[in-house]
């Protein structure tokens, strides 16, 4: 009777271990859910409609990013300019996707060590509408080399990590990539900096209309491409198409005006499914500038004629789609 007694006993006793070991395990199972985040921005990025950056203390002023009908639009101040659809794009997809990978910190004193505070952060409100989805610190940026470092073998990558807090909390994280490369930009690396843009195999023609009787028109005949009537060079040709095809500027000229309303001269570009030609005008402007440069692609900006030497790359002669051997005086 005794040793059944005990035999009981123990039983219970170790059910009753049993239990309390797995409360505690679930509890610390929670307390951790509660501690690490699994994602750091909540919001559906893909209802955000403004994104307002506030840079670190000393730097520029505030950046707005907001959504309207015909596209994002960047501001800054009292100035509004056409936004890089693909940097608000590519913006959205990195908070979307920005995952821990550990917890830093966890109490406020810690701050400074990782650039989350205030002044050193680079602050990321995201709005869907007028309410305030997501206020994000951004901070220190962190690289781990690999732990196993082997000379011999070239595949080998690092950890790069930069350290983030959300508004409301006092943890800080350290997430994967480098959030400076998409936060801690000036104005101009916002704004839209296309030029000209097109499939090179939609194109058919391009009018070139210069001062005097220099105008002229490449054609597209076929598979190649003529001047006058006459055959081009095809190498001379698929250079010049290539480069403009996808032409870009960041050299945003805005505290100078053409001299006068009529341009100087007009590129046209138009093709299969253009809806419309591409129009590239240049103004003459100062010395400094040479010209203004405008493109039908990005209304209201203008670019430095002179910045890579960008006017002589658009306005050639007709000489530059001909051997040099074949070129008549």
């Amino acid at each position: 009777m005794y040793k059944k007694l005990n035999l009981k006993t123990l039983v219970v006793i170790l059910v009753i271990l049993i239990i309390a070991a797995m409360a505690v395990y679930l509890s610390d199972s929670k307390r951790g859910e509660r501690s690490f985040r699994a994602q750091m921005v909540d919001a559906d990025t893909s209802k955000v409609t403004r994104i307002v950056i506030y840079p670190k203390a000393e730097r520029d002023d505030v950046i707005e990013l907001m959504k309207e009908p015909d596209g994002w639009k960047v501001i800054s101040g009292t100035n509004d300019y056409h936004a890089d659809q693909g940097m608000v794009k590519n913006i959205l997809t990195t908070l979307a996707e920005l995952k821990p990978l550990r917890l830093a910190a966890t109490e406020k004193p810690r701050w400074h060590e990782f650039d989350v505070t205030d002044s050193a952060a680079t602050r990321v409100k995201l709005y869907t509408g007028k309410k305030l989805a997501t206020h994000l610190y951004v901070g220190r940026f962190s690289y781990q080399p690999p732990k196993n470092q082997n000379p011999y073998n070239y595949g080998q990558q690092g950890t790069m990590s930069t350290f983030v807090r959300l508004a409301d909390e006092k943890s800080v994280y350290a997430v994967e990539g480098f959030l400076a490369m998409s936060f801690g930009r000036g104005l101009s690396d916002f704004r839209n900096k296309v030029i000209t843009r097109f499939n090179r195999e939609d194109l058919s023609k391009l009018s070139f209309t210069y001062p005097a009787d220099s105008s002229f028109a490449l054609i597209r005949e076929g598979n190649r491409w003529t001047v006058d009537g006459l055959i081009c060079d095809s190498a001379s040709a698929a250079t010049y198409i290539n480069t403009l095809s996808m032409l870009s500027s960041s050299n945003f000229i805005d505290d100078q005006e053409p001299l006068k309303e009529k341009s100087d001269f007009i590129l046209s570009i138009e093709g299969n499914n253009f809806v419309t030609p591409i129009v590239v005008k240049a103004f003459e402007s100062d010395t400094t500038i040479g010209y203004l440069i405008s493109s039908s692609l990005n209304k209201g900006a203008y670019f430095s004629g002179t910045d890579n030497d960008l006017a002589n790359k658009i306005f050639v002669s007709k000489n530059r789609f001909f051997k040099q051997e074949e070129t008549k005086e």
